[in-house]
């Protein structure tokens, strides 16, 4: 196009020529600042991480509960009779086998002779009857009645002997007196809800508790428990557990557990509050800052680490709760753990990892 064509162009179609001289001077203008601009530098954001180690620790469950008596027994009369005497006050000590309550014999001494004055005849008959029938001179019907007349005697004999025998009312294993139900001169029927004492055993003493459902895995029989009792000379003990219950309580969903305990001198009572603390499994895992847990958008519980320069979320479980930390599982034997700035950064981020040593919460006094 020569100079006299353009003329005419311009002249025929100026706002088209006006709008070209702007569009050119626009595309001049955007290279000139995209020459004259410097590069963009992209910083990385820098999270405070601590180098860690697993170490080996032995978990634990912290449990209340309470003391009890290892066994109860209520002792009732096997036989009639007015109480003649009560030996034993409530609250002492008694030995198996002791008497506790005296039952007037009454007539059983006269009774006794007897049965065995007739128990001594019967023996007389029945030898000469035997020796009889082995001449042919006695039937062998008359020694089977001679026979039975001799056991019949034998048994009435033996019934007088246990009736003396239940007049003693006695301590069925060593324990404590701990309530008596009857006063001297009381009358005792047999086949009445009649109680008498009831005594208690205490070495050993049974500690009972209830564990959770997740727990209870983490328990066997046969395994140690160290017990802590709330008064002030009580020393710690160590337990044995000897019960886990196979059915769970339908209210609580929990599972009685009961443990044994010695108290050779019975000074520890029953019903005392007692913290159990149980050791379990032995594992390793960490001890960390409540403040470097992390939530998914799923709710997994984790924690973030710094791995080849990217945010890596481990998911862990928390075993214990300590007053110096959380114990979980969960990470690698090694981690370089984010403890600062894990909130702002997320999974598969590259980030600028920054040393710094752990800090974790003081004991509380």
């Amino acid at each position: 196009m020569n100079l006299t064509h353009l003329k005419q162009y311009t002249k025929r179609n100026p706002l088209m020529v006006v709008i070209g001289i702007i569009v050119i001077l626009f595309l001049s203008r955007m290279a000139f600042f995209q020459k004259s601009l410097p590069p963009t530098i992209t910083h990385l954001p820098k999270v405070a991480v601590t180098d860690m180690t697993a170490q080996p620790v032995i978990t634990t469950i912290e449990l209340n509960g309470h003391t009890a008596e290892a066994r109860r027994v209520t002792l009732k009369a096997k036989t009639s009779g007015r109480i003649l005497s009560i030996l034993i006050a409530k609250g002492e000590r008694v030995d198996a086998g002791q008497d506790l309550v005296l039952l007037d014999p009454e007539d059983r001494p006269a009774r006794l002779a007897e049965a065995k004055a007739k128990l001594h005849q019967r023996s007389l008959e029945f030898q000469a009857d035997t020796k009889l029938q082995a001449k042919a001179v006695k039937s062998q019907n008359a020694l089977a009645a001679s026979s039975a007349e001799y056991e019949h005697a034998k048994s009435s004999l033996a019934q007088i002997e246990q009736e003396i025998v239940d007049t003693h009312i006695k301590a069925p294993f060593k324990g404590i007196l701990e309530e008596t139900f009857v006063e001297t001169g009381d009358v005792l029927s047999v086949g009445m809800d009649d109680k008498v004492a009831t005594v208690i055993e205490l070495n050993p003493l049974k500690v009972i508790c209830d564990i959770s459902e997740k727990d209870i895995a983490r328990i066997q029989i046969g395994g140690e428990a160290q017990i802590t009792l709330p008064c002030r000379d009580c020393p710690k003990l160590s337990a044995t557990v000897v019960y886990i219950a196979k059915a769970a309580d339908p209210k609580t969903r929990t599972y009685r557990v009961e443990m044994l305990v010695d108290n050779p001198d019975m000074t520890l009572p029953a019903g005392l509050t007692a913290r159990i603390n149980f050791p379990t499994q032995k594992t390793n895992g960490y001890k960390i800052s409540p403040a470097t847990i992390s939530l998914r958008d799923d709710g997994t519980v984790g924690a973030k680490a710094v791995e080849n320069g990217k945010v890596v979320f481990y998911p862990i479980e928390v075993v214990e709760a300590k007053p110096d930390g959380l114990l979980v599982t969960g990470l690698p034997d090694t981690v370089a753990l984010i403890t600062t700035g894990g909130d702002f950064v997320i999974e598969g981020q590259e980030v600028e990892a920054v040393r710094e040593p752990l800090k974790m919460p003081e004991k509380s006094s």
